[in-house]
């Protein structure tokens, strides 16, 4: 008879192995089921959608943005004002569609497609607000995403029904087959338009950097630090984005297992058994 047995090993606080070994005849098999990579997001989500922290960075990031717009009005420009926005975790919260991934252990393109179509995202803290008194104040609005050309209709549905301005074909720019940044839409704004703001939870959102691995994205933002708060807002998202690509070295297509490993060989972390922070792997010497 065909025994089965199971067995559970929890390797650190995250990332659960089971193997099973089955014996077929004197033959035994062991397989060894995916790391939980998408659990390893809850905590990510729950800060996002829980934290009174997470949505005064919106309301800060915005609060800001609204200065920096008056300023701008009061002094004359050639051409229209303008303001190109990431839409993703930047004017729109998808955290429902990362907290079913979490619940299920799943991870994104899965379902994407059915939450975009379901155009129920609503607006992160601050921004409709904001939005509206640019609209009112004559400033074109650009919603420059990497959605799929083909989600436009949705897009363009859900920030309507949310109440969010110049939810149009033309002030909405998706990402087209050619498309490999968002350099060349920027562009094509800032032919005719005075870019006084760019918006987004990404660096990719405000210029692309040199490099994308985690070294070259932390000197992107050190050289352009003046710039954060003035003409870059910048805004939270725990739940993913190109500094967990960079973690492995923008290769999705690695296994779950390798992603969780990793997620934890970038940690700088205190050792107590010598008392010292080992691995350094960003900012520090």
């Amino acid at each position: 008879m065909n025994k089965l047995r199971k067995m559970t090993m929890e390797a650190g606080a995250a990332t659960l192995m089971m193997l099973s070994v089955f014996s077929f005849g004197g033959a035994t098999t062991v397989t060894a089921a995916k790391s939980d990579i998408g659990n390893q997001n809850t905590m990510a989500v729950a800060w996002y959608q829980t934290s009174a922290e997470c949505k005064a960075l919106y309301l800060q990031g915005y609060n800001v943005a609204r200065q920096n717009l008056d300023q701008s009005l009061a002094q004359p420009s050639a051409q229209p004002r303008a303001i190109i926005l990431d839409i993703d975790e930047t004017v729109l919260d998808n955290s429902p569609y990362q907290a079913y991934n979490a619940l299920h252990d799943e991870q994104f393109p899965n379902h994407w497609n059915a939450w975009v179509n379901a155009a129920e995202a609503k607006p992160v803290p601050g921004a409709k607000d904001f939005l509206n008194y640019a609209n009112q104040n004559g400033v074109q609005i650009y919603y420059v995403s990497d959605r799929a050309a083909n989600q436009l209709k949705a897009t363009k549905k859900n920030l309507a029904d949310q109440g969010l301005p110049q939810a149009t074909d033309d002030h909405i720019m998706l990402k087209g087959k050619n498309d490999k940044t968002k350099e060349s839409r920027r562009q094509a704004i800032e032919q005719n338009n005075n870019v006084i703001m760019f918006f987004g939870d990404s660096l990719t959102d405000f210029n692309d950097p040199q490099s994308a691995s985690v070294k070259g994205r932390y000197n992107d933002v050190m050289k352009n630090s003046n710039q954060f708060g003035s003409k870059y807002i910048i805004l939270p998202c725990p739940m993913y984005g190109g500094w967990e690509g960079a973690l492995y070295g923008n290769d999705y297509s690695i296994s779950d297992a390798k992603k969780s490993q990793a997620r934890k060989s970038h940690l700088t972390y205190f050792n107590p058994k010598n008392n010292k922070v080992e691995n350094k792997t960003v900012t520090e010497p």
